[in-house]
């Protein structure tokens, strides 16, 4: 009970800031440098600290150009990633009827650690320049119409973090 409590809070936690109506990472477009496997997911506390142990574990594989779990509860069901450089990933997955996208970096051995980028910690001159809309009704949630501008925009969030983006969890592949 508890472990799907934290696994579902995770979750709640990663709702995107960046969203699209339209899926802006297609089927074909999309990239899979994470390996079929086991994988542990371990989320990071607010204060940027990781879980005493995996809140979730069960096998990851590729289908439909997606990435899925039949374990019940998987935190990120359904991600597709797009490489915007080397290692590092635009993820996105459907939620609500729109499309919410976060950023993945893969290390060797199967490891992914992932964060959920805020549009209010943008510059608002950068959200200008891609033409990045704030929702009118959800404060704090930016429309981004189509890759470059999510790519642009993406690129530019870890550009103004130099290197030190917080990490909200890490999946390892266990077997």
């Amino acid at each position: 009970m508890i472990r799907t409590a934290i696994v579902l809070i995770a979750a709640a936690l990663l709702g995107g800031c960046f969203y699209s109506d339209d899926a802006l990472i297609g089927r074909f477009a999309a990239d899979f440098p994470l390996e079929d496997g086991v994988y542990t997911h371990t989320p990071n506390l607010p204060d940027g600290r990781p879980f005493d142990r995996p809140a979730w574990t069960g096998e990851i594989r590729r289908r439909g150009g997606r990435y899925v779990s039949d374990q019940p509860d998987f935190p990120h069901d359904g991600t597709r990633l797009r490489e915007l450089s080397p290692g590092v990933y635009a993820a996105m997955r459907e939620r609500e009827d729109q499309y919410e996208y976060g950023i993945v970096f893969v290390y060797p051995g199967n490891v992914a650690a992932y964060h959920q980028p805020k549009c209010q910690d943008l510059d608002p001159a950068v959200l200008d320049t891609y033409d990045v809309v704030e929702h009118p009704d959800e404060p704090g949630y930016c429309r981004v119409d189509d890759w470059d501008r999510l790519s642009g925009v993406l690129l530019s969030y870890i550009a103004a973090f130099d290197g030190d983006i917080p990490i909200d969890g890490v999946y390892r592949r266990v077997e």
